[in-house]
């Protein structure tokens, strides 16, 4: 009879002080997390809910873009309209352009303008400075060379007032021991670098 009476004890719910909510009582899961969460913790986080909902509320101002080149539509600040040519080239020829994932190298003497954008030897041009060399040559109109490259020049003036920085070539940085990066450990690649510091066409 005893051991019955403390049974039914035992399986009576336990009091719970007024005001206290059934939440408060912790469950299994509670209990193998390490226990509750505390009050505080809860009201914190849903003050931080509410506050984070009143940003939404707040009016956005609009962007503010810069005034815009109507021609070129580069920065006005930029814009290399001065550039350009007042009037479109007359040409004969007609250029196509097929580029080459080692990209293409002409026999000549001229050094990449493109200074803002490390070349692999000193020997490398630009897509524009390919064009422009080959367009003088086939029309044989040195003009047209010294046109096109014109805002080529002003481009890597304007970056180069903004932070940028003249980007030697690997070749010229290896043959210096200034290249900044360990060598590749692929073979193909280091043949490459080798070829390069040797002034090997590749």
């Amino acid at each position: 009879m005893e051991s019955q009476k403390e049974a039914r004890i035992l399986q009576q719910p336990v009091a719970r002080p007024p005001g206290a909510s059934r939440s408060q009582t912790p469950n299994a899961k509670e209990r193998q997390e390490g226990g509750p969460v505390p009050a505080a913790a809860a009201l914190g986080a849903e003050a931080d809910d509410d506050s984070a909902d009143g940003l939404w509320e707040l009016p956005v101002e609009p962007a503010k873009r810069r005034p815009e080149c109507s021609r070129c539509s580069r920065p006005q600040k930029v814009c290399l309209c001065p550039f350009l040519p007042a009037h479109p080239l007359h040409i004969s020829t007609h250029l196509y352009i097929i580029q080459h994932p080692a990209e293409v190298q002409l026999k000549t003497s001229i050094s990449s303008q493109y200074v803002i954008r490390m070349q692999p030897t000193n020997r490398c041009l630009s897509t524009l400075e390919c064009a422009a060399v080959a367009l003088s040559i086939l029309e044989k109109n040195n003009y047209i060379q010294e046109t096109l490259l014109r805002p080529l020049q002003a481009l890597c003036s304007f970056q180069l007032q903004h932070g940028a920085q003249i980007r030697l070539s690997k070749e010229h940085l290896l043959k210096n021991g200034l290249y900044p990066k360990p060598m590749p450990k692929n073979k193909r690649k280091l043949r490459k670098m080798q070829l390069l510091k040797n002034s090997v066409k590749i």
